[in-house]
Parts: structure tokens; sequence; C-alpha cells
């Protein structure tokens, strides 16, 4: 149970740029240190989206519930949220040199991380598409990019969209 924690300790800490940067990285330490598949972690995953809050915290929860029950659950989401603050409460003793600092500099670096971990997450989930190509899951890709980019429909509209879609598609074609 030690090692999963200090696992989202390292990942708390390593957070930068919202959830799914740290989903790239909570993914490659879960699955090749043996806590989970790559199915289980896809199905923790659509669990996390579903749950309210955020992904990642979700994720540390969930982790640690299947894992360890309640109390590795309990202490997951309290070791992956220490950092943050731990971090938050470094910048704020400092923050009058931190105010000196060229702030743009900081930012745009903050900024290219978090989109390279993002392709990396983005790359990751792909990859299993390829290797069994199905035309259902590119119409539905699609489609919903379409709706998502091109027209006013709510997102949520076209998340529910897409999955009555599937399940038509998978079920009956």
């Amino acid at each position: 149970m030690i090692k999963m924690l200090l696992i989202f300790f390292k990942i708390g800490f390593l957070s930068f740029g919202g959830g799914w940067t740290t989903v790239g990285l909570i993914r490659e330490d879960l699955i090749s240190n043996g806590y989970m598949t790559l199915d289980i972690f896809s199905n923790a995953i659509s669990i996390s989206q579903m749950t309210p809050g955020p992904i990642a915290i979700n994720l540390a929860t969930y982790v640690g519930y299947i894992n360890f029950g309640f109390w590795g659950a309990l202490l997951n989401t309290i070791f992956f949220l220490i950092p943050p603050i731990l971090i938050l409460y470094f910048f704020r003793l400092l923050q009058n040199n931190i105010l000196k600092m060229n702030r743009n500099i900081l930012m745009n670096s903050l900024k290219l991380g978090t989109a390279i971990l993002i392709s990396m997450t983005l790359i990751s989930f792909l990859k299993p598409l390829f290797k069994e190509f199905d035309y259902r899951v590119v119409l539905i890709a699609l489609t919903s990019y379409f709706l998502f980019n091109k027209t006013k429909i709510n997102p949520a509209y076209t998340i529910l969209l897409s999955g009555f879609v599937g399940i038509i598609l998978f079920n009956f074609l």
C-alpha cells in the first residue's frame, strides 16, 4: 500500500494543467506496478468521469478503494492532495519574490509541459484503436467532433448521442 501512496504523492507533485495531464502519469505508474490492467484502467477513467469532482482525485480514490478498500481510498486521496497544498503554501511564502519574476515565462513553460502530457495521454488512448480498426468507432468520433466543434450543441448532448449511437452500432450492425 505504501508504494501506491508514494505513486500518488509523486503524481500529485508532478500534476500541472488539470486532470488529463495527470491521467497519463497515473496510467503509466499503475499499469507498470501491477495495480491495474489497461482495460481496468480504461473503465476506471469512465467511472471517474461520471462521478462529480476532478478526474485525478476520483481516480486516486477509486484506485485506492479497489486495491485496499476504504483506507486505501482515503489515504490515496490525501497523499495525492498533499503535494499541491504544500506547493501552494510554499509559493504563498515566496509571493513577493515570484511577483518580481516574469510570470509569462513561467506560465508559458507550464503550458508547454501540459500540452505535451495531454498529447501523450491522447496517444496512449488512441493506440488500441489502431490495432483493430473499426469503422464504427471512427464514425462516432468524427460525428462527435463535428457536433462539438461545428454546432452549438451542448457537449453533454454530444456525449449522450454518441453513447446511444454506439449502442445501436455495436449491438445491431
